[in-house]
């Protein structure tokens, strides 16, 4: 018999009524796999796999068998749905860490898995020559440190500019929807007007031609009147934000102005900037966008689940309604 069909075959119920019996008489397991044509380490994973606490028998060893391979082919099937999901929410640029948590949300419909399980599975893609893990979204990227601007520059050009120290301290909480933090992303011949609420991550954008207060401010106005709610604003020191009395007048809401190099003051705003920079890098032609393009990669930004928020969605928390994403 070639040696190695020997060793891989896989038995079937006479020749392990053959193995029960020869068991009985003493024989040793390479008597046995020489009796009954097999590899030695065939007998050897058939007595340790399918042998009862009362010895091994025949007549259980078979149904225990199949018991085990239905068992294996539900574990595959398992294993094949929770490597879609992985594929899937990974493409959209979820980290590990984002699926994990969104498997524990919709835990009642789908398997759940440590991110550290997930970062096995993408590996194991790897190595069988995916590229998977190109898509994780931190790969092949260095930290975006902004640009430099003069912030200070930029204070002397606001009148009527209010500190942050002024906001009311409910802001800092978080408990509420409908404070609001704002900034700009730069790009080559256009720019993004970014609006982020501070408890739910929700985020509003829309792109202007140029940095004027005027068309800044307008950006800001037709934004705000799709909220639900607007209590406050926070912005940046940058000289396009110079028309807040105006916007802060057509919504009704206040207006404060964090410190000069203080980023960590807009801390919600920063972070949403930088997931934008995912989309669209440093020195990208945001001009050559159409709306549609921004508004997808904006409500894909928002249906992101997020570790901050117990993984999920900022339009879940805005919203206040849930949404199946992985089932």
């Amino acid at each position: 018999m070639n040696k190695l069909n020997e060793q891989y075959r896989q038995l079937t119920q006479e020749p392990r009524y053959q193995i029960s019996a020869l068991r009985k008489t003493g024989m040793g397991l390479r008597g046995i796999a020489k009796e009954i044509g097999v590899h030695y380490s065939t007998v050897s994973r058939e007595l340790n796999r399918n042998s009862p606490p009362n010895g091994y028998s025949g007549a259980e060893a078979h149904p225990l068998s199949d018991i085990r391979k239905r068992t294996s082919l539900k574990a595959n099937k398992r294993h094949s749905h929770t490597d879609d999901i992985i594929r899937g929410s990974v493409i959209l640029g979820w980290s590990p860490e984002t699926v994990s948590l969104r498997m524990t949300v919709e835990s009642k419909v789908t398997e759940t898995l440590s991110h550290t399980t997930i970062y096995r599975r993408i590996e194991e893609n790897r190595l069988q020559g995916g590229h998977l893990y190109r898509q994780l979204p931190r790969f092949g990227k260095t930290r975006w440190k902004g640009g430099k601007r003069n912030k200070k520059a930029g204070v002397r050009l606001i009148h009527d500019r209010v500190d942050i120290t002024e906001r009311p301290d409910i802001v800092d909480a978080r408990t509420r929807l409908g404070d609001w933090e704002g900034d700009t992303v730069h790009g080559q011949s256009a720019h993004l007007v970014t609006l982020v609420d501070r408890t739910s991550r929700f985020t509003l954008a829309k792109r202007v031609f140029s940095k004027t207060k005027e068309e800044v401010g307008d950006a800001m106005i037709a934004l705000l009147k799709t909220a639900h709610t607007v209590k406050t604003v926070t912005l940046d020191n940058g000289g396009e934000f110079a028309g807040h009395v105006r916007v802060s007048k057509a919504i009704g809401a206040d207006m404060y102005f964090a410190k000069p190099y203080a980023s960590w003051q807009r801390g919600t705003n920063e972070n949403t900037n930088g997931r934008i920079r995912r989309f669209w890098p440093k020195k990208f032609d945001m001009g050559k966008l159409t709306d549609d393009e921004i508004e997808r990669r904006i409500l894909l930004l928002n249906f992101t689940p997020r570790k901050v928020l117990g993984g999920l969605t900022p339009f879940e928390v805005y919203m206040g309604q849930g949404v199946a994403l992985i089932t």
